[in-house]
């Protein structure tokens, strides 16, 4: 697995995949500072998100700079103008993300290293198992990584909704995602409803789905 990864690593994606792996180092490294200035701050200290809250914000003005904006067609989704994406499942076959038209639809670039993506499964799981007959997609798109890898996570972990590769970070660039988790939320027209950078917690994850559940009434 490691030689796979750094032959990934020093590919023409590579300088992406980078960003992609430092982003997510940063926010760990801003998680284990917070979690150790809590237990060793005096008790009643003030503030106490304040270290935690400078680098989030910091990471989530930079996504929301870059980022595909509410409103905007969805890439890969039925734009006439838009890019066309070349995503595979974990089979490596091509994926038609043009079936997904018509239909809510929840993006989520994530990677199998990415902690606050192992945090967030539970609630997404949930989400999912209560949204599901309504029509929604989960469509989890893998930045970058080796298919073996990311079928062995998928098995071992038994991950319910639809997984794609992205090993070129095609789809990455074309939404502009920053770091992993990055979460795009599609309405029906296959427009983009609503974003969000980072983990999301239970109710979170329900306000951005009312968005698009809406229209699928």
């Amino acid at each position: 697995m490691l030689a796979r990864l750094l032959g990934l690593l020093t590919s023409r994606q590579g300088s992406r995949l980078w960003l992609v792996l430092t982003l997510n180092l940063i926010a760990a490294f801003l998680g284990a500072g917070f979690l150790l200035f809590v237990l060793m701050r005096p008790v009643g200290t003030p503030g106490e998100r304040s270290l935690l809250i400078l680098g989030e914000d910091h990471l989530r003005e930079e996504a929301a700079r870059v980022g595909l904006r509410g409103g905007r067609p969805a890439p890969g989704l039925g734009a006439d103008d838009g890019p066309s994406l070349t995503l595979t499942d974990l089979e490596g076959r091509p994926m038609d993300l043009g079936e997904l038209v018509g239909r809510p639809v929840w993006i989520v670039f994530w990677a199998t290293y990415c902690h606050a993506c192992q945090e967030e499964e539970p609630d997404l799981r949930r989400a999912y198992d209560a949204h599901r007959a309504d029509g929604l997609v989960v469509l989890a798109i893998d930045v970058g990584e080796p298919a073996e890898d990311v079928r062995r996570y998928v098995e071992e972990r038994q991950l319910p909704w639809r997984v794609a590769l992205d090993p070129e970070l095609q789809a990455y660039d074309a939404y502009g995602a920053i770091g992993t988790p990055t979460h795009y939320f599609i309405d029906r027209d296959s427009r983009i409803a609503s974003r969000a950078f980072g983990r999301l917690d239970a109710d979170e994850m329900e306000a951005h789905l009312a968005r698009i559940l809406e229209l699928a009434d």
